[in-house]
């Protein structure tokens, strides 16, 4: 079965190149940090990781063969070898299925003699990955049972690990993917009990969506209440922890620092609209529907987000119509016919959000504290690459600019490889100081950025 879906976005080139100068942060070309390699009070022999889509690899709107492994805890397993640590089963994809369940491929470089230039994708399902479709119409993959040891599962929130039927054929594909044609009421947190037998050292990145999806959906889609989300996470860490077992736990990052909120600004909107409609002046603000404003519909402000979704070519034509949207006034210009909530994360979503990723870090750390086991903020990093000064390792620049920073896929919210490899680094400081290891860092300049397709 082969799905074929052509996406295509309009990007400002001068959006896409910094000329910024960067933060040096090297490390050995060769992987190591000038330390006799040593595992510390640490026990890596049988790691296990347990998270989302960033935990299994996905990448470029999809997960697929190359994603998985170049996953930051395969990555993170590569480095533990080196201080006692055993082999990472992961749930590949055959070689056959390589392209799994389809992923965006960047075919088209912007070209830098037009101000604006078109970014084409396609996006392949691997023939044979897809087993059968569901009644819902979503893609069932073929199966990966038996021994694993990266139980990540995308789109999976803290709020669902408890949900009987979650793996089921009309639940989460990639978590049916990874269960026995019987094991269809098996939870999260059961699945993980399942896979410990044995396991010395965790990692632990959930959370993330469940902030998450309320962000790409522009406030619509509900945040996980905190005391479901602090319930869970405890029975999380206590079955992590069992036995005095070691591991890391990696809190949630600033989710606006993505290029999926950063990209699209007023000023990329009003030079997209004139190459459609030539002559038109500049626009000083959107009509937009907003959970902060009193009628529920304000002018947009700097301090609103435009979301990727809104670069489809398609989206931007309807600007200034009146036969779409409400079909009272013009789309997108005037109140009676503002731009869908869906295209935007507005000042008071972002607040609320934000407010939520606090207290939910709050609990994480806590209990990472009261387990004893490493915590690590990924903002450390990610802060990094969206600041002024960008951050620089041995020779190679990173940055949060989409395509062009290197560090965030074409879907502008999950990583490139060398994006893992920054996180996997970050990680292993963070393991490195709570039990006086010397695990090595890798090269991030190995791994690769956004490829163009041949």
């Amino acid at each position: 079965m082969q799905v074929y879906t052509r996406l295509r976005w309009g990007v400002i080139v001068t959006t896409l190149v910094s000329l910024i100068a960067c933060t040096t942060n090297d490390i050995d070309p060769n992987g190591g940090n000038g330390e006799t390699p040593s595992k510390g009070n640490a026990d890596f022999t049988k790691y296990v990781a347990v998270g989302n889509s960033l935990t299994a690899g996905f990448a470029d709107g999809g997960l697929y063969r190359d994603s998985q492994l170049n996953a930051y805890p395969n990555i993170l397993a590569g480095q533990f070898k080196t201080v006692g640590g055993g082999d990472f089963i992961q749930p590949l994809f055959a070689e056959a299925q390589a392209a799994g369940s389809g992923y965006m491929k960047l075919v088209q470089v912007p070209d830098t003699t037009n101000p604006i230039s078109l970014i084409s994708a396609i996006k392949q399902v691997a023939p044979g990955a897809v087993r059968v479709t569901n009644t819902n119409g979503s893609a069932l993959f073929t199966k990966f049972t038996g021994a694993n040891q990266n139980l990540g599962v995308p789109g999976i929130k803290m709020g669902d690990i408890l949900l009987q039927g979650y793996g089921s054929t009309q639940g989460n594909p990639y978590f049916e993917r990874l269960l026995g044609d019987a094991d269809q009421a098996t939870t999260y947190f059961q699945y993980v009990s399942n896979n410990l037998t044995g396991a010395t050292f965790f990692s632990c990145w959930l959370g993330n969506n469940d902030v998450l999806s309320y962000a790409t959906s522009g406030g619509v889609s509900a945040l996980t209440p905190s005391a479901l989300f602090t319930t869970n996470y405890t029975a999380m860490m206590n079955k992590l922890t069992e036995g005095g077992r070691k591991g890391v736990v990696i809190g949630i990052p600033n989710i606006t620092i993505a290029p999926y909120f950063r990209l699209i600004t007023l000023s990329v909107i009003n030079r997209l609209f004139k190459v459609l409609a030539p002559g038109t002046p500049d626009l000083p603000a959107l009509a937009i529907q907003a959970s902060d404003a009193p009628q529920g519909v304000r002018a947009s402000t700097a301090n609103d987000l435009f979301l990727l979704s809104l670069a489809n070519q398609t989206e931007l034509t309807k600007f200034g119509r009146t036969d779409v949207g409400t079909k009272v006034g013009r789309y997108g210009l005037d109140a009676t016919n503002p731009l869908p909530t869906t295209f935007v994360l507005d000042a008071g979503e972002i607040a609320t959000m934000n407010a939520r990723i606090a207290e939910f870090n709050g609990v994480m750390k806590t209990q990472a504290d009261a387990k004893g086991v490493a915590y690590v903020d990924p903002n450390t990093v990610l802060t990094q690459l969206a600041s002024a000064t960008g951050l620089q390792q041995n020779g190679i620049k990173y940055t949060a600019a989409f395509i062009q920073g290197g560090a965030f896929s074409l879907d502008g919210i999950h990583l490139t490889p060398a994006g893992y490899a920054l996180i996997a680094n970050e990680i292993i400081k963070g393991i490195n100081a709570k039990y006086a290891s010397t695990v090595p860092q890798v090269n991030p300049a190995n791994y690769h950025r956004v490829l163009l397709q041949q």
